[in-house]
């Protein structure tokens, strides 16, 4: 099995991680809770869409994404323009707090230009976390999106998928209980999922060390922006934080608590621009309900990334439920349409998971081959839970849709460059800052 799941072209990898069990009753119950602070009767101060907001995170994205742009071209339209946002940690040079640096190039060694090299973890993630100049209590988070090279290209490529909570499994078989969202059935995409983990986690470049490492104030709010893969990331690591903020117990000690109608706190709010679909319909139903009106995916109608992962759903997925709820009801007729639905059902999430196991082991194994620093004390003494598959492949966005409409070839807006072929016109960090200016007031 191994060998001819090794043959398989990449594309057919689209199975579910069988990992673990969402929680216990107790569990799934707080998690619930948690979820439906956010009910549609109250809705956090702040919240809607702002284009400036929007305009200027876009600006924290160039910095990240175009990095080697700059460093091969003068073209003024790669260089980040950051209004009134500061750096005060780079995870691609620890210590930098200027934009648009071009760092001299040594002797020997990397390039410290190259993205392909400055960034950290299996996948070469990279992220800003930056304070307001203009308001003390905003302060904002940006990710790398993918860049040319193998790892981050990896982490778009598996698209299976893995339970929201409790679908982290490492390389000694231990499970950890991280939720990112509370909906049963919830799924993320595995590639993102393990992506997000390794960000928020690294002992010395991870968003939960840096972010204690601020102190945030009590009325902080907190943009989380990315562009591409990074918005994506963007998405889980919101849908974290959030559950981490609202944990009665403060697991990671961010010693937080969120904005509500009748409280201070702090408020998470995002922009997500050239979003991939980060995870399944739970899952975007889940991200809905926790951030209501402090969450937009901005994608550009031609741009082909926002499409992908391909959405694989059969009719069998679909009323699974109702066959589960229904059987050994009605004539007999109707009672042996019902079992085979679930035995349809059943077959396809076997061949799924057994193919999917194969890309799981292919993370699992990059994490052991990096010697991955995470701070994982917060899992000290905690049982793993037991294995589970993941079951379902209905990739769609998550978040308020703002959508832009692209020009054919980039019209005069944002044509190709010298007339060269470009299959990733539409979705260049700076296609998007010209169409949000050019649409967005």
């Amino acid at each position: 099995m191994s060998k001819s799941i090794n043959s398989l072209p990449l594309m057919i990898l689209m199975g579910c991680a069988a990992i673990a069990t969402p929680f216990n009753a107790s569990s799934q119950s707080n998690a619930l809770y948690q979820r439906d602070l956010q009910n549609p009767a109250t809705s956090p101060l702040g919240g809607g869409f702002v284009s400036n907001e929007a305009k200027q995170l876009l600006e924290l994205c160039i910095e990240l994404n175009n990095q080697d742009d700059r460093g091969k071209s003068a073209d003024p339209q790669y260089e980040a323009k950051p209004g009134n946002w500061s750096i005060t940690f780079d995870s691609r040079h620890p210590g930098n707090m200027e934009w648009n640096k071009k760092w001299p190039h040594p002797a020997s060694g990397a390039d410290p230009n190259n993205v392909e090299t400055n960034g950290f973890g299996p996948f070469n993630n990279a992220w800003l976390l930056l304070k307001s100049k203009s308001d003390p209590a905003q302060y904002a988070i940006a990710i790398r999106g993918t860049v040319g090279e193998t790892r981050s290209i990896i982490a778009d490529a598996l698209i299976t998928t893995t339970p929201a909570q409790s679908g982290i499994k490492l390389h000694d078989g231990r499970v950890l209980p991280i939720i990112f969202a509370a909906t049963p059935k919830a799924e993320l995409h595995l590639g993102f999922a393990y992506a997000a983990f390794t960000m928020l986690f690294e002992k010395e470049r991870g968003i939960l060390a840096k972010l204690r490492e601020a102190k945030l104030p009590d009325n902080a709010k907190l943009f989380i922006t990315g562009h591409s893969q990074g918005a994506a990331i963007a998405t889980l690591v919101h849908s974290f934080l959030y559950y981490a903020i609202t944990d009665p117990a403060d697991r990671y000690k961010l010693n937080l608590q969120l904005k509500q109608a009748n409280n201070s706190g702090i408020q998470l709010k995002s922009y997500l621009i050239a979003q991939p679909k980060p995870g399944n319909l739970q899952y975007a139903e889940d991200f809905a309900r926790i951030t209501k009106d402090v969450s937009y995916v901005i994608n550009n109608d031609l741009d082909p990334v926002p499409q992908v992962p391909l959405s694989l759903q059969v009719p069998s997925e679909v009323i699974s439920g109702i066959a589960y709820e229904n059987k050994g009801k009605g004539s007999l007729i109707e009672r042996l349409v019902f079992d085979d639905i679930q035995a349809v059902t059943s077959f396809n999430q076997k061949i799924k998971n057994i193919v999917a196991q194969r890309s799981t082991e292919i993370i699992v194994r990059r994490f052991d081959e990096k010697k991955m620093n995470l701070d994982l004390h917060y899992f000290d003494g905690e049982k793993s839970p037991a294995a589970m598959p993941a079951t379902s492949l209905n990739y769609i966005l998550a978040g308020q849709l703002i959508p832009l409409f692209g020009q054919e070839n980039g019209g005069d807006l944002y044509p190709r460059v010298n007339n060269d072929p470009d299959v990733l016109l539409h979705h260049h960090a700076t296609s998007y800052r010209k169409l949000i200016q050019h649409q967005i007031p």
